[in-house]
């Protein structure tokens, strides 16, 4: 199916549920999956996916046609995925005494679910995170507009998707739907896309990115590569927020930390992901902080979770002591919780840490293959509920990102300066 796509084809919903239904057991839900009678008078969710991929082939034969293949095949994923988590999320709610049908963070969900799935598929990994991106930020358009947001908001969506695909699957979200509102919800998502290109926030990183990217790599060119990434990352950071307005800022700012400074290695996946492997062969020189081994050594057993406070506020105090002697630094852990990356990250920020997400990417059956090959695997019932409970990571919530697949090799890296 996916060949044919990028061939040229235009798939119903239908034909989707019976070609993917069973690599995305999700799609089979759509169907029962009811939507506010208000917001999507249209009906369900394959409803709507339908009507909503009818826009997108529209769209793609006369307003988008000068996209790649591989845009155009991840704007029809995007389309056909978007509301992927609304069977996991859809609920009643009372909003302002009227209960409603809501579907809370199903963006969110949703890229979380389909990461490691997507990957089975057999996807250019371009097409996999570009997907991904609609998926997970499909909403960020208009609420861009609504809420007012700066010019730096709409730099950080362009970092974390691709905006121009982004609108359009938007465009055909709203055009594919029945609600009472339509004309003034289309004037959100078309005032979003003059913005973006105001903006200059309408391609994928932006051109300004660049442009300070190729500053930082002339003017700090006898400095090595983690102290380039640092200060071109914290420039970023601080620009988006409106507290620098150029990189000279963040050159001047920069004398205060760039002469040492720690280095913080995060580890994302679940059990089975080659964590460990990876960081025996790429990070010789850490220090690595493992939860497996602190449980092994505190309660006897990896697989034991009963003294999991105890065993983190240790690997804190370990942290912040190495932390301190501006060491170099690996947490090795499954980090499948956005709060529980949140803390190690935040700890090391206000050390002054150049911060490394690692993020294992793999797809869904190599995990169990793995699992069930480990001298210390994990009952599989403990594995569905790690990829259940996953939070895909942000692609800023590291000053750099680096995603690697089931070999140890570099899918993709982000937040470095050359």
């Amino acid at each position: 199916m996916i060949n044919k796509i990028v061939e040229g084809a235009t798939p119903t919903i239908d034909e989707f549920v019976r070609g993917l239904g069973d690599l995305i057991p999700l799609l089979k839900e759509y169907k029962s999956t009811p939507q506010d009678s208000e917001w999507h008078a249209e009906g369900d969710v394959h409803i709507h996916t339908g009507m909503v991929l009818d826009e997108t082939y529209k769209i793609l034969a006369t307003e988008a046609t000068h996209l790649s293949k591989e845009r155009r095949l991840s704007l029809i994923l995007g389309a056909l995925l978007h509301d992927i988590a609304k069977p996991l999320t859809t609920k009643e709610q009372e909003i302002q005494g009227i209960v409603r049908t809501v579907a809370p963070r199903h963006a969110s969900k949703g890229r979380s679910y389909l990461a490691p799935k997507l990957m089975g598929l057999g996807l250019p990994y371009c097409v996999v995170e570009t997907t991904l991106g609609l998926v997970g930020y499909h909403h960020d358009p208009k609420q861009l507009v609504t809420k007012d947001k700066t010019l730096g908001e709409y730099k950080r969506i362009a970092r974390l998707a691709d905006p121009e695909l982004v609108y359009w699957l938007e465009l055909a979200d709203i055009r594919g739907r029945e609600c009472s509102d339509l004309q003034q919800q289309l004037e959100y998502v078309e005032m979003y896309g003059l913005f973006a290109q105001e903006y200059q926030a309408w391609e994928r990183f932006g051109a300004e990115y660049q442009a300070w990217r190729e500053y930082f790599n002339r003017e700090l060119a006898d400095w090595d590569k983690d102290t380039r990434d640092l200060i071109f990352t914290n420039a970023i950071s601080r620009w988006e927020a409106g507290k620098i307005f150029s990189p000279e800022e963040e050159i001047a700012r920069s004398y205060s930390y760039r002469d040492s400074f720690p280095k913080v290695v995060l580890t994302f996946g679940v059990s089975g992901a080659g964590k460990s492997t990876w960081i025996a062969t790429n990070l010789p020189d850490y220090t690595v902080i493992s939860l497996d081994d602190l449980r092994e050594k505190i309660a006897h057993s990896r697989s034991d979770q009963s003294q999991n406070s105890k065993i983190v506020h240790i690997a804190k105090e370990q942290l912040k002591t190495l932390l301190r002697s501006n060491s170099k630094i690996v947490w090795d852990a499954t980090s499948l919780r956005r709060d529980f990356r949140q803390q190690v990250i935040s700890i090391s920020r206000r050390y002054g840490a150049l911060v490394t997400l690692v993020v294992f990417h793999c797809p869904e059956t190599v995990y169990f293959e793995r699992n069930r090959q480990r001298s210390h695997s994990i009952p599989e019932n403990i594995l569905i509920r790690q990829l259940q409970q996953m939070e895909f990571p942000e692609l800023d919530e590291g000053d750099r990102v680096i995603v690697v697949d089931e070999t140890g090799n570099t899918l993709a890296s982000y937040g470095s300066c050359s």
